[in-house]
């Protein structure tokens, strides 16, 4: 199923306009640099290859500005183009749970941390620490708080849409 905007419920595109708006600098416009952690913040994970594709398709022509900073209608426009093409929830548990060695739900943090930050397009610490606060503060961690509730992370970073 392909998603509009149109078909995004409304508290998904509220969520994703406060992200906007934290990163958001002088004009409500998000500097180019910044779109990819908004984008990360928002729930989604395209690669760096991914998201300078999009971002090329977006831009179209320079500017004056040479694009350097992106409007609200085309940070969601990226947000629905990131729902279409990338890792659908069931998708993401998947992956996960190739971590899961012993079946048993939990994926240890460290391993984790290791994969994340030395595999493929890897977050940088500091990203790596928030998702570890977040997972912290969400409840995703087991009783010993080293170990990450797969279905729980998932339900955390990924945005209940209709037909997931």
């Amino acid at each position: 199923m392909a998603f509009s905007p149109q078909d995004i419920p409304t508290e998904v595109s509220e969520s994703w306009n406060e992200v906007f708006n934290l990163f958001a600098e002088a004009e409500d416009e998000l500097n180019i640099k910044d779109v990819g952690k908004a984008i990360r913040a928002a729930g989604q994970c395209p690669t760096n290859d991914q998201l300078n594709t999009m971002l090329e398709d977006i831009q179209g022509e320079p500017d004056a500005d040479y694009n350097t900073r992106i409007s609200w209608a085309q940070f969601e426009r990226l947000m629905v183009t990131c729902m279409n093409e990338f890792k659908t929830e069931v998708e993401l548990r998947e992956s996960l749970k190739t971590f899961d060695k012993d079946q048993s739900g939990y994926i240890p943090l460290t391993v984790l941390r290791y994969f994340l930050t030395t595999v493929g397009d890897c977050l940088e610490p500091e990203e790596m620490t928030d998702l570890i606060n977040e997972a912290q503060s969400s409840g995703s961690l087991d009783s010993t708080g080293v170990n990450l509730s797969i279905d729980e992370f998932v339900k955390r970073i990924m945005p209940a849409l209709p037909g997931q």
